[in-house]
């Protein structure tokens, strides 16, 4: 009887999916440009596997930026627990500090 139950279940279920309607979604492209220094594909492959360019950036708006990267990146590292090495975090770091450091958009 409860195999009978559960099977009636999972019938209404997939009956209901059936109906499911379908919206697509479209987000807007931006084509950020980002300096061509070294440290560029680092933080390409690192940071953007979770981040925007324009969300990274827009942190350091109106910040010190020297000291706000540093904080930064190994908050990802030691709280959110990115899988950043620390040789591949300071590149980072030293290309984030040099060209968007201090409001430096740049993008």
């Amino acid at each position: 009887m409860k195999k009978l139950a559960i099977l009636g279940v999972s019938i209404l279920a997939l009956i209901n999916l059936s109906f499911a309607e379908v919206k697509k979604i479209e987000l807007p492209y931006f084509n950020w440009k980002m300096k061509e220094t070294p440290g560029k594909q680092e933080f390409e492959m690192y940071c953007l596997m979770c981040h925007s360019p324009g969300y990274v950036f827009d942190q350091s708006e109106g910040k010190t930026g020297k000291h706000l990267w540093r904080h930064v990146v190994y908050q990802m590292i030691e709280e959110f627990k990115a899988p950043i090495p620390k040789e591949e975090a300071e590149k980072i770091i030293k290309y984030l500090e040099e060209n968007y450091s201090n409001t430096k958009k740049g993008y």
